[in-house]
């Protein structure tokens, strides 16, 4: 009785290693009778990814008669999983024979979403840093070059070189501005509980304002820009989030794109979700390239061909938005056939 109203949920097995005990509170946990749990029935509740590591640990503790410590995910009587330390101890009758096991468990799930989040942050912190040490210094560095050129020689240059050079500035202080965006605005992702503000919005309106915004980067490498002008098609989600994916894609298809070469961007419909797709037919990529495409430990930043630089960072936002919105995101591409991202998302 003195276990039936206690915090922990406590279990004991006898010799045949079967369960014949379960207190009120584990009970109340799982939604499920004593004889439901009996034997081995309290593992039905079990994780099937747990059920042979906590076997095994649990039979070799036992052959042992030492203690043991495991961690598992059952689940709870609303069929939640959640994650359980299980702390299991041999215990004896007053003559000291080995009578079988009792445990105690305590429901941490809590926690491992804490360590969740601290490990992203603090792979986001280390990545932050790899960018601000090397792809923010790199561009900047540029900049002082050619500034100190320009101190130096000014009144030797001719106009034509020194228009030159100030559209080289140009260049620099905009790539250092985008990658400085992109930086926080991922950075924000990562350190905030971002939430959705869904909305109805129109598909063709949001394809005609993302295309204005990047317009001038398309004229540059003459790269036509086509979407469904009159699709009634309507997508339910936070408008600026959806913006943001489409223009970091579109951006991404105009950099790896070839003078004169055309982008589209198209929406249908399929059992009940809208996949959206952004297709160039530029530089492409291999298959390691697309494993690692949205591993944050991975991530690489290949230049464009114009040599346009970047952080990678773009396509990490833009998986983090459409898993904000249950949705998915993929890539099939190949060397030299250009890319196809594909999300789908919930109408």
């Amino acid at each position: 009785k003195i276990f039936e109203e206690f915090p922990a949920l406590i279990w004991r097995s006898r010799l045949d290693k079967l369960c014949d005990y379960f207190n009120k509170t584990w009970l109340d946990f799982t939604g499920r009778t004593l004889e439901e749990e009996f034997g081995n029935g309290w593992t039905e509740r079990l994780h099937p990814d747990d059920f042979d590591y906590c076997l095994n640990i649990y039979t070799t503790s036992f052959e042992k008669k030492e203690p043991f410590v495991m961690e598992y995910r059952l689940k709870d009587k609303f069929d939640e999983y959640r994650w359980i330390r299980d702390y299991g101890r041999p215990f004896y009758d007053l003559d000291n024979s080995f009578l079988g096991y009792i445990g105690s468990c305590y429901d941490i799930t809590e926690n491992k979403r804490n360590e969740e989040k601290l490990i992203k942050m603090n792979d986001a912190k280390d990545k932050f840093f790899s960018i601000i040490a090397h792809d923010l210094r790199n561009p900047i560095f540029s900049y002082i070059a050619i500034t100190d050129f320009l101190s130096s020689n000014h009144r030797d240059l001719s106009e034509e070189e020194l228009t030159g050079l100030a559209g080289e500035m140009n260049k620099s202080a905009r790539n250092t501005l985008k990658l400085l965006e992109n930086l926080l605005e991922w950075s924000k992702t990562q350190l905030e509980d971002i939430s959705i503000k869904p909305e109805e919005i129109k598909f063709q309106e949001i394809c005609k304002e993302v295309i204005e915004e990047i317009n001038g980067s398309a004229k540059a490498k003459q790269i036509n820009i086509t979407y469904p002008e009159k699709t009634n098609i309507k997508i339910n989600a936070d408008k600026n989030m959806l913006k943001t994916v489409l223009r970091n894609l579109a951006t991404n298809a105009i950099k790896f794109s070839y003078t004169g070469n055309s982008i589209n961007i198209n929406a249908i419909l399929m059992d009940g979700n809208i996949n959206i797709t952004i297709t160039d037919y530029g530089i492409g990529m291999d298959k390691n390239e697309i494993d690692n495409l949205f591993n944050l430990k991975k991530i690489k930043s290949n230049k464009g061909t114009f040599n346009e630089t970047g952080s990678g960072l773009g396509l990490l936002i833009c998986k983090d938005f459409i898993d904000k919105h249950n949705g998915k995101i993929w890539v099939e591409s190949e060397p030299g056939k250009g890319s196809n991202f594909t999300i789908t998302l919930p109408v």
